[in-house]
């Protein structure tokens, strides 16, 4: 039996938001590993196995969608597959168009339902 542990990134700049996610993905069973800004993601991504990176597309400094190319463009075969959820309070289509284009995987609508997100996490995390 492996005790290969299910770790989920999450990038946010508000510690409000990433403790409302963490919260929500307690009855998931995984860790999470926090990041607060889309630079130190890339470097954590760099050094953790990660399964899924939840990140905020609206952060100071490098944004969600920028974020997301940087990872696809990444060396590491690892690192350029992990599924990305961006979370957004934006209802722009053309944001989520941009997002998609970058690379992301899905996006969840700030403020954050726990059933969305629990549900769209499980379909990712089922497929890895």
């Amino acid at each position: 039996m492996t005790t290969h542990s299910t770790n989920v990134l999450l990038v946010d700049d508000s510690p409000t938001v990433r403790n409302i996610v963490k919260i929500y993905l307690m009855n998931l069973k995984v860790s999470t590993v926090e990041a607060d800004d889309a630079t130190r993601a890339l470097q954590i991504l760099r050094l953790v196995p990660v399964s899924l990176v939840i990140a905020d597309i609206n952060m100071p400094g490098m944004d969600g969608i920028t974020f997301v190319r940087e990872v696809r463009a990444s060396a590491m075969p690892q690192v350029r597959s992990v599924p990305i959820l961006l979370l957004t309070a934006e209802k722009n289509a053309d944001l989520r168009q941009k997002g998609t284009e970058a690379g992301a995987n899905a996006f969840i609508q700030k403020p954050v339902s726990h059933h969305e997100l629990t549900e769209t996490v499980r379909q990712f995390l089922s497929k890895a």
